[in-house]
Parts: structure tokens; C-alpha cells; sequence
């Protein structure tokens, strides 16, 4: 007796020939007629090595129906005529092929593959057999107790997971993690770390002048006395020096480099004035310490005697004054921190910029609660950081400061200000607003966990459960369905808060890859678990139909009898979860490429492999133990429905009888896609508006300040002098060679760049003017610059130039020291390492540009690099020679632009070679598992033709390269190998012929639909998330799931139609449709079964 079922694929009847003649199940009126030829051995099903040729066996052989013979009368059909000449040409050429192909079989070579793949077979029945018993007695055990298995998976899961929504505080929001591990922007960036700071925070201060309106505008200056005091005291300064807690500033400490305060430089109009006003001082007592044979230099006896000796804002009579003269004479300073933004010729808008040290643990600044509590690593459980810093601020402004002390820290202007613009979404502003890198990318990160969390997860739900049951009409589904996937999250990043692993914001795509997986694995296993209980029960009903026909009694078929229930999970584990578990193989496979360092130096794409692996994992387990358990506890059975069954059963027929179009289509978007797959993905990464929270006050403030003052980005690089050494009397980096060549490479070069301004210790000491004066002799009245190039120095002794006379009580070098000690411990802490002994061997150089689209900018650092590189670098980028003295070296740029372009490379890098890589080491590890390169090849083919159409929707709907969208190719390739993987190993299970095909079509097909119609409503509540560049990321989502569905469920069986088709007319001359298992499927009337 043999067994062979066809599926008609228009009525849905089945046919059984249950013996070798002859068996016909009509239905109605209509008679099929079934063709049967003989089924090739199982050997032809695994496709062991290409080179080994299968000899078919036929039992009958019947002749195919002559489609394409030309009978009287009839004209020839040119299509077909060129069709069978083209595959005529071929034959020579297939006919070689196999005759090479029966030489190596039939060769030693050959003979001992032919014995490997048997073993290989013996092997694998042997291993076949032994999970089958596994599984019977696996289920058995769960469907004898189904309660007793969801109840302990609920309790593990609780105790994994009790902690699972504090993986927010495992999210690392700073920018530098994005860095390639080894880059030139890390290392360089790590030396500044040690000595200065990379970490900016900026106060953006407007007065009542800076109001849109002229009818409320007020005449406020940023550099009145009223104004400036204000701003001083939130700084810091000798007015309020020492007072304790709140009311001593933010920068109270200006000689600990940020140790005790958190802040290691200021500078602003205040400080700017504050320098000013106590340089004098520092002048002359340096003076006495260098130059003038004043008795004991220590004690600075003359100095003593100037008025204006603390570092704080001029007061009294005639403070206006000064402090205009201030301004005058640091204006080229000066004119980078503020701004008159409606052209009334007043100052309206300032900012005050601030580093911040890097590790605030040590610091005396306030404290935030450890969201993780007391802990073996912070038994304390406080933590003093970045986060708590920002909150510091804002307390100390907004609630803490007095009124009489700081009125702009209480003020918020109801009208807009000159600088607001279309994309700024509220008219009231604050007058001192706290914004800079820092403070930003920390809003951003907690703005989009809360959209998140709080909001799309809540819709998400609702949108999914509501997909599930429209599709199944069935509330259980949603259980069954829906509680391996929340658990499997809940397990995930509890394990990530257990583990203490660091998370990124790249976070966000493991929760579509695990909900789209999860939904994938249950609905195909709940489906398929239906499909063999409704397949059971009609035999049994078929058997009952043939005992009342011969007169016995029979037992009416109970759907949840024990038998009925184990095998329909038995065959399901065996068959779809076979697919599954494939499916999670491969995809674990895929994604472990995201953990090579070698081929990810990008840590938050390494941290969202791991995330992967354990979810991955997680969701095979809970799907392959939870989902039978619920079926069986919940007594679910799925409500079918008629006019959707024939719907796929249609389109199951695409790709058997739409074959040539699916291709020819498929290939034009291929190649549409391939033409401008590198443009669009090779985009930078933006950093548009539309990435971010609208009414995001701290980044609405800092585009704001990038546009008013051109800067934002904050760049630098080092010069290095240590290995110069001293020289002229003065430490290293003093040496006035070092100085010069530093001034020629920003006023010659740098400053030339486009949108590029630059800050050192030559801008600062150009800014600073002196005046000394004893008794009635004026020493100088000069800036500090213009006194160490006075050329007084070298005409000191010349009778003929008594203004110079003076000068002949020092010298140049000793000028040297004496202006670099005239300069306060803020700017030196800013501009200088720190004193090692032997003086100051570093300097850092600032180089402030605004934020500019990626590809100007990279031009802009390519120049900068450029003059930096000078006559070359040393093999590395800290040791070039740009400023061209001997032992001297500075290093390339770093900072915010360094660093936006090489994260930016970095991701676009790593995400082209991981995907590459991901798709041959899933081809090697599917021909394993399929047992079929062929297969394999087909598969990778489905899935990557869906990554390179990416393009062309990115382009339709104007969506941008950015840090959500960069992740959305990954996602896309993890569940589109998983619904490819379940349509082959269904078309391996049902036969690859052409009713096969369709079977599997129309039923894994149609499960596919469901799992990515029950995705898409998921993500769907994306739409709902007020962030436009969030929005463009599910959308692009849901349509490349869409693809991934086409794709898999047309395109794929259309490649496997087309290799056999091809195939089958080379070798046979024949259409493969017409040919071998599938027999000729006829409508007439009357057909009559013939078995011959």
C-alpha cells in the first residue's frame, strides 16, 4: 500500500490513493482525474551533493499532455517556438554537464561522498528517532499537566524579571560609546579627558532686550553690571566664594580642576569681566615674582596696592565704566559668547559654557538616589554623575537661588524671543536656560524611554491583541500567543539589570525583533497544532463514516482527546518546530556576528547581540513549552475562514503560474535598489529636529545657539611640548616659538576653514590688557599678547629710544612667565595641563564650528586635519608636526566633529560587513541544516533582496540615515530569515512539486500573514509616539515586513518553480508543471482516475 495525498489547489478537497490502483473522493458533481507517477526516493529530498546523479526508479511511466504541439489548423506560437529553441541550444551544454557529473560519481571521489552521505543518513534517522521519543515524552508530560508547567514558567519569569523595567538605568546615553573601539577620535579624546574636559554644559542667558516683541522689549545689556553680577553668581565667584552649599555657584572651587565642584573651566561675558578685572593684580605680583627687585616676591608688596584685586565683577563707582573698557579690549574674546539678535545694537543674548569632569563620583556636588538601590558595587546607593549634576544646576537656578541674587534665574519670558523660529514648539522661554551635548543627549534618552514605555507599549498592546483576534476570532490566541512574548521581554532585560549589562539606545530594536519573532513562533506552532487536530479528526470521522456503513457503533470524536491532542503536538513539534527551531538557530547564528569585535567595533551594536542572543534564545524556549501547555489548558481551537482559505490558496499559485512575471519584477527593483543602495545608505547620520522630542527645551536651546553664534561643536587639539623641555627659562609649553607657531596655525590656517572659529592661550592672552603704573611712569597699558612682542624688548638699551628704556629692568622671558601667571587658574585649568614638576608640557586648542550636516563637515575636518598633519604624523594621531618646531607635536582634531563622522563611518562600516558576514555564515549554516546549497542559496537570496529595496522606500518617503533607521536592516534580516526558513522547511515537508508548493504556500504563507499583520499592528502604535523620526522607523519597519512577507511566500517558491522548470526543459524538453509527482490538474466536467 502506498500513500499519496494531492491538494487541490482551488477546491481545498483532498484525494487519497490508498492502494496502487485506483481511488476517487468526489465531491458534488465534479470528478478529478489524478496522473500518478512514482515518488523519487527520500534520497532526492536532501539534495546530498550536487555532483551525485539520481537514477530514477518509475514504477509506470505516463506520457505529459502534449500543451505545445502544433495540431492541424493551428498557427505556431512564436513565444514557444523561442522558448523550446532556447532550452534546445542548451542542451549540449546540460548533457556535458551531467556526463562529468556521472564520471565523478561513479570515481573513488565520488563513491566515498556516496558512503558519507549515507552515514550521514544513518546518523541522522538514528537522531531522528531519538527526538522523536524525546518530543512524545516532552509533551506528554506537559499535556498531562499543562497548569503545572505555566505556573512554574510564570514563577521563573517573575524572578528573572521582577526588575525588567529598570532596564532603563542600563542605557548609556553618552555619545562617545558610539566610538569605533581603537579610533583616532577615542584615543584622542581619552587624553584630553585627563587633563581638561570634553563634557560641555552651557547656560543660555537672554535679557528682556531679547523679547520678539518691541512692545515688551526691555534695554537689558549682557554686559550691564546688573546682569553680569547675575551671571557671576551662578558661577562662582570671590563674592560668594565660601558661603556653603547652593549659594557658593557652581564652579566654587577654581583651582580643583572639577576634583571637589564637578566644574573644570567657565567661560563667559562674566568670567571674560571677572579675568579682567583680576588680572592687574596677578600682573604685578608676578611681576614682583619675575622681573622687579622688589625685596621679598612673594609677599607682592606693590601689587597690594591695585583696588581690583578680586576675581569677581567690578562694584562701586565707575564699575560701568571699567567694565566697558573690559569689553572693549577683550572684544575679539568676547564676541563668541554673545550676541545682539534683533539688531538694536544691544547684547540680548549670552551663554555661559562650561567642561565638566568626566567622573563626578569623588565630587561634593548633590547626590541623585542609585535607581538600583544599595548594591555590592555602590553599598551607598546615591550616585554623583552627569545626570546629578544636571539636576544640581537646576535646583541651585530655579529654586534655590534668591531673587535678589540672580532675578534672571526666576524669570520666563510668555512672548517669543528674537532667536525662536518655526521649529521652536513654545512661545515662553526661560531667561537662563540649561542646555550643551551633555545635558541634551540625557533629555533625549529619558524622553524617548518614556515615549516609549509609557505610551507605545500601552497601544502596542491594545493594537495587538486586537490584530490577533480579528485574524483568529478567538480571545485565547491573545493568551497563547501573547504571553510567551512578554515573559520572553521580561526575562531578556531582567537578566540585562541582573547582569548589569550596558545598554544603548540602539536598544530600541530588540523589542520588534523579539515581539516579531515571538508572534512568529507561537502563531505558527498554535497553527499548526490546529491543522493536524482538524487533519486527525477527519480520519477519525472517516473512519467512524466506514464503521456505520458496515453497521458497527462508533463513539462521537471528542477534538481533546489525549491521543488526538499528542499527536497533533508531536507532528507540529517535528514539522514546524523543526522550522522553528532552524529559525532561531539561524538567527542566533546571524546575530552572534553583532558580538566580533573584530568585524563590531561599535559597542552598543555589540550590546544589541547579546540583548539579541538571550532573546533569541529565551523566546524559542518559553514558545516550544508555553504555547502546547496554553492550547491544551485553554481549549483553543482556531475559527477558520473559508473565503481567507481560498484567498491563499490563490495566492499560492502565484508563484507556480505567475513564475517569469515574480522574477522579472523582482530583478527590476533589485537592481532600482542596487543603483542606489550605497547613496542612501551611505548617508551620514542626522541629527535632525525630527529625531527628537518636540518641546525638548535643552535642544530646541542648543540648535538655537548653534545657528545665533555659529558654534555648538565643540572640537580641539593637543600640543605637546614635553619632550622639548624646558627652554628659555620657561616651562615647556611657555616657550613664546611654541606660542607663534600656535598663532600662525590659527590665524594663517585654521580660522580660513569655513564656519570655523578657534580659542587658545593666544586668544586669551590677546584679550587681556594691563596697565601698570608707578608713581607717574606708565609701564605698559597693553594686552599681554602685545607686550611679549613689543619690540621694545630688543631696543631696550638703544639711547636713541627712551620709551623702551624701561624694559631694561627684565627680559622677554621673564615677560613670559609673568603673562602666563597673570592669567587666572580657571583659564589655565581650560588651556593647560596641570603642573607635573616641571612646568606645563600640554596645551589644548579649541576649534568651535556649528552643527553641520555630516558630509560638509567631513570636508571641513579633512582641512583642519590637513594643516594639523603639517609634514606628517608619525604613524599616529598624536605625534604629527603641524606647528613645525622640533620635539613638538599636536594631534589631529577630536570632539563633537571628529567624533559625529567617525560614529557615523563606524555604524555605516559595521553595519554593511556584519551584514555581509551574517549572510555567509547563515548560507553555510542553512546548506548544513537544509542539507541543500540550493535551498540555502534561495533563502539568502529572498531575505537580501528585501535589504537592498530598502533604498528605494527610504528615497519615496524622504527618510534619513539615522541611529533608529541604521538598526532597521537588522531587524528586517532576523525576521525575514525566520519566515523564509519556515516556507522552505514547509515545501521540504509537503514535496517540492508544484501542489506542494502551493500547500505550502497557502498554509505557511498564511500563518506568515498573520505573524507579520500581528507585527506591523504593534509596531503600528509607533505612529503615536511624537517623535517624527521614531515614526519614519516603524513605518520603514512595517513596509520592509510586508516585503519580507512577499518574499518569502511569492518570491522564494517562484526561485524553486523557476530551477526546476529550467531544469526540467533542458533535460526533458517538458514543462516541470505538467511533470513527475504533482500530476495534470484538469476542470473539465468529467474526469476519470488512471493509475497506469
Amino acid at each position: 500500500m502506498h500513500l499519496c495525498r494531492v491538494a487541490h489547489p482551488l477546491s481545498g478537497i483532498r484525494w487519497s490513493l490508498t492502494d496502487s490502483k485506483q481511488a476517487v473522493t468526489r465531491s458534488g458533481s465534479s470528478k478529478i482525474s489524478i496522473l500518478v507517477r512514482n515518488t523519487p526516493p527520500t534520497r532526492s529530498r536532501c539534495e546530498r551533493f550536487i555532483w551525485l546523479r539520481w537514477r530514477p526508479h518509475p514504477v509506470a511511466r505516463v506520457e505529459p499532455e502534449d500543451k505545445y504541439s502544433i495540431g492541424d489548423g493551428e498557427g505556431r506560437d512564436d513565444e514557444a517556438a523561442f522558448w523550446d529553441g532556447f532550452f534546445e541550444k542548451l542542451k549540449p551544454l546540460k548533457e556535458s554537464f551531467d556526463s562529468a557529473r556521472e564520471g565523478f560519481a561513479d570515481s573513488f571521489i565520488g563513491e566515498g561522498l556516496d558512503t558519507t552521505a549515507q552515514l550521514i543518513d544513518d546518523v541522522s534517522d538514528a537522531a531522528e528517532a531519538t527526538t522523536r521519543r524525546t518530543v512524545e515524552l516532552t509533551y506528554s508530560s506537559i499535556l498531562r499537566s499543562p497548569a503545572s508547567i505555566v505556573v512554574l514558567l510564570l514563577l521563573v519569569t517573575t524572578v528573572i524579571g521582577r526588575d525588567a523595567m529598570e532596564f532603563e538605568h542600563q542605557i548609556n546615553g553618552d555619545v562617545e560609546i558610539y566610538l569605533p573601539d581603537g579610533a583616532d577620535s577615542t584615543i584622542l579624546l581619552q587624553q584630553v579627558r585627563e587633563q581638561w574636559s570634553t563634557d560641555i554644559f552651557i547656560l543660555y542667558v537672554q535679557t528682556d532686550n531679547a523679547v520678539d516683541d518691541p512692545s515688551h522689549r526691555g534695554t537689558e545689556n549682557i554686559t550691564s553690571v546688573e546682569i553680569l553680577k547675575q551671571i557671576s553668581w551662578i558661577e562662582g565667584d570671590d563674592q560668594n566664594r565660601g558661603i556653603g552649599g547652593y549659594q557658593s555657584g557652581l564652579d566654587y572651587n577654581k583651582e580643583d580642576r572639577g576634583g571637589i565642584d564637578g566644574v573644570v573651566w567657565v567661560i563667559s561675558p562674566a568670567q571674560i569681566i571677572k579675568e579682567a578685572n583680576s588680572s592687574n593684580y596677578r600682573f604685578n605680583c608676578a611681576m614682583e615674582k619675575y622681573a622687579l627687585p622688589t625685596g621679598d616676591n612673594e609677599d607682592c608688596a606693590v601689587s597690594s596696592l591695585n583696588p581690583y584685586e578680586g576675581y569677581s565683577i567690578p562694584e562701586g563707582s565707575g564699575a560701568q565704566e571699567r567694565i566697558d573698557r573690559f569689553v572693549e579690549d577683550a572684544e575679539p574674546l568676547l564676541s563668541n559668547f554673545v550676541r545682539d539678535t534683533n539688531n538694536d545694537g544691544i547684547w540680548d543674548t549670552g551663554v555661559v559654557i562650561m567642561g565638566l569632569k568626566f567622573d563626578m563620583s569623588e565630587t561634593d556636588i548633590t547626590s541623585r538616589p542609585d535607581p538600583k538601590g544599595s548594591t555590592e558595587e555602590n553599598p551607598d546607593g546615591i550616585l554623583r554623575d552627569h545626570k546629578a549634576f544636571i539636576t544640581h544646576s537646576q535646583q541651585l537656578i530655579y529654586e534655590e537661588s534668591n531673587p535678589v541674587d540672580c532675578q534672571l534665574c526666576h524669570r520666563v519670558y510668555d512672548t517669543p524671543t528674537s532667536t525662536m523660529d518655526e521649529f521652536t514648539s513654545t512661545d515662553n522661554r526661560k531667561a537662563i536656560t540649561i542646555t550643551g551635548l551633555t545635558p541634551v543627549v540625557h533629555d533625549i534618552s529619558d524622553a524617548i524611554y518614556i515615549e516609549l514605555v509609557d505610551r507605545m507599549l500601552p497601544i502596542s498592546i491594545v493594537l495587538v491583541s486586537l490584530a490577533m483576534l480579528l485574524l483568529h476570532r478567538n480571545p485565547k490566541v491573545i493568551i497563547i500567543c501573547g504571553a510567551p512574548i512578554l515573559m520572553s521581554l521580561a526575562i531578556t532585560f531582567g537578566i540585562t539589570v541582573i547582569a548589569d549589562i550596558m545598554l544603548t539606545p540602539m536598544i530600541i530594536s530588540v523589542g520588534p525583533i523579539l515581539v516579531g519573532l515571538g508572534v512568529d513562533y507561537a502563531l505558527h506552532l498554535t497553527n499548526r497544532i490546529e491543522e493536524n487536530r482538524i487533519e486527525l479528526i477527519e480520519e477519525r470521522l472517516e473512519m467512524a463514516w466506514s464503521a456505520q456503513r458496515d453497521g458497527f457503533q462508533t463513539e462521537d470524536i471528542d477534538p481533546w482527546d489525549p491521543h488526538i491532542s499528542l499527536t497533533a503536538t508531536v507532528r507540529a513539534v517535528l514539522t514546524t518546530g523543526h522550522a522553528i527551531f532552524l529559525s532561531a538557530l539561524t538567527t542566533i547564528i546571524g546575530f552572534s556576528v553583532l558580538r566580533w569585535p573584530s568585524l563590531v567595533p561599535i559597542e552598543p551594536m555589540r550590546t544589541v547581540g547579546t540583548t539579541l542572543l538571550i532573546g533569541i534564545s529565551t523566546t524559542f524556549v518559553l514558545s516550544m513549552l508555553m504555547v502546547p501547555a496554553l492550547v491544551q489548558l485553554l481549549r483553543y481551537r482556531k475559527s477558520r475562514s473559508k473565503a481567507f482559505d481560498k484567498l491563499w490558496e490563490s495566492i499560492g499559485e502565484i508563484p507556480v503560474k505567475a513564475t517569469v512575471i515574480v522574477l522579472i519584477v523582482t530583478l527590476a527593483l533589485t537592481f532600482s535598489g542596487a543603483r542606489i543602495l550605497e547613496e542612501q545608505l551611505g548617508q551620514g547620520i542626522s541629527g535632525a529636529a525630527d529625531e527628537v522630542p518636540p518641546g525638548l527645551e535643552s535642544y530646541e536651546t542648543l540648535r538655537e545657539y548653534s545657528y545665533v553664534f555659529d558654534g555648538g561643536q565643540t572640537n580641539m587639539f593637543i600640543v605637546d611640548a614635553t619632550q622639548r623641555g624646558a627652554q628659555n627659562d620657561t616651562a615647556p609649553i611657555r616657550d613664546l616659538p611654541i606660542l607663534d607657531a600656535i598663532d600662525f596655525m590659527q590665524v594663517n590656517k585654521i580660522d580660513q576653514v569655513a564656519n570655523t572659529s578657534t580659542v587658545s592661550l593666544v586668544t586669551i592672552l590677546k584679550s587681556i590688557h594691563v596697565d601698570v603704573v608707578i608713581g607717574d611712569l606708565e609701564l605698559y597699558d597693553e594686552s599681554l599678547w602685545e607686550i611679549l612682542h613689543d619690540e621694545c624688548w630688543d631696543e631696550s638699551t638703544n639711547p636713541l629710544r627712551p620709551d623702551c628704556w624701561a624694559y631694561v629692568v627684565t627680559s622677554r622671558e621673564d615677560m613670559v612667565n609673568v603673562a602666563f601667571d597673570t592669567l587666572s587658574p580657571e583659564i589655565r585649568s581650560m588651556l593647560m595641563n596641570a603642573d607635573q614638576g616641571s612646568g606645563e608640557t600640554k596645551t589644548l586648542v579649541y576649534v568651535n564650528q556649528p552643527y553641520l550636516n555630516l558630509a560638509d563637515a567631513g570636508s571641513l575636518r579633512d582641512a583642519i586635519d590637513g594643516f594639523l598633519t603639517g609634514v606628517g604624523c608619525g604613524g599616529s594621531a598624536w605625534t604629527c608636526q603641524g606647528l613645525g618646531l622640533d620635539q613638538t607635536f599636536n594631534s589631529l582634531l577630536t570632539g563633537g566633529l571628529p567624533v559625529s563622522i567617525d560614529v557615523n563611518d563606524g555604524v555605516h562600516e559595521a553595519q554593511s560587513e556584519t551584514t555581509i558576514a551574517t549572510m555567509l555564515i547563515l548560507l553555510i549554516a542553512m546548506t548544513f541544516l537544509f542539507r541543500s546549497p540550493r535551498l540555502a542559496l534561495f533563502t539568502m537570496i529572498a531575505v537580501g533582496v528585501v535589504v537592498v529595496w530598502q533604498p528605494l522606500l527610504m528615497r519615496s518617503g524622504g527618510v534619513n540615515v539615522n541611529f533608529f533607521t541604521a538598526m532597521v536592516g537588522t531587524i528586517v534580516f532576523g525576521i525575514g530569515v525566520d519566515d523564509s526558513i519556515h516556507i522552505v522547511d514547509r515545501i521540504k515537508d509537503e514535496g517540492e512539486t508544484p501542489a506542494g508548493i502551493v500547500k505550502s504556500v497557502s498554509r505557511t504563507g498564511q500563518t506568515i500573514f498573520e505573524t507579520t499583520a500581528t507585527t506591523c499592528a504593534g509596531l503600528s502604535a509607533g505612529l503615536f509616539v511624537a517623535i517624527p523620526g521614531l515614526q519614519n522607523f516603524f513605518v520603514l519597519m512595517m513596509l520592509l515586513l510586508i516585503l519580507a512577507l512577499l518574499t518569502s511566500s511569492i518570491l522564494l517558491p517562484a526561485m524553486i518553480v523557476a530551477y526546476h522548470e529550467f531544469g526540467h526543459r533542458i533535460t526533458r524538453g517538458e514543462s516541470w508543471l505538467d511533470y513527475e509527482q504533482s500530476g495534470v490538474l484538469s476542470e473539465e466536467a468529467v474526469l476519470e482516475a488512471v493509475i497506469e
